[in-house]
């Protein structure tokens, strides 16, 4: 696994996990309510470390705009994941999450950059780390 990469391995794709994280995930959000999280831990896995999704609804804003605002979510974990990352293989924990918008919306929010959501994404990864 890159230090700053995403690989396939630490990406979320059945839907029977996404079922499972959205059933009974924990929830967390950002102080400034931008990102939300939900997340699944799991015990004592021979193969531990991170897993992530980025989800954005339809009535959050076009195509083009929820792929962007996925995209930015994505780097923003990439580029800070050993947040996250050291903690579970140290614990020998697997790490389910779905990263998804929470008041960021097309409407409000024309054009996105990474630094909007950036110290959002930080607080909620940190604050999930602190839960482990």
């Amino acid at each position: 696994m890159k230090k700053y990469g995403l690989s396939a391995e630490e990406r979320i794709k059945r839907k029977k996990d996404l079922d499972l994280i959205f059933s009974s995930g924990k929830f967390i959000s950002s102080h400034g309510r931008k990102i939300k999280a939900l997340y699944v831990v799991e015990n004592n896995n021979t193969d531990p470390g991170v897993k992530i999704a980025a989800v954005a609804g339809k009535k959050q804003g076009n195509a083009v705009w929820r792929n962007r605002i996925k995209r930015l979510i994505k780097e923003s974990y990439r580029l800070n994941k050993e947040i996250l990352s050291g903690s579970c293989s140290e614990k020998k924990l697997l790490l389910k999450i779905i990263f998804s918008p929470f008041s960021l919306n097309q409407k409000y929010n024309k054009v996105l950059i990474l630094g909007d959501i950036w110290s959002d994404m930080i607080e909620v990864m940190t604050k999930i780390r602190s839960r482990l």
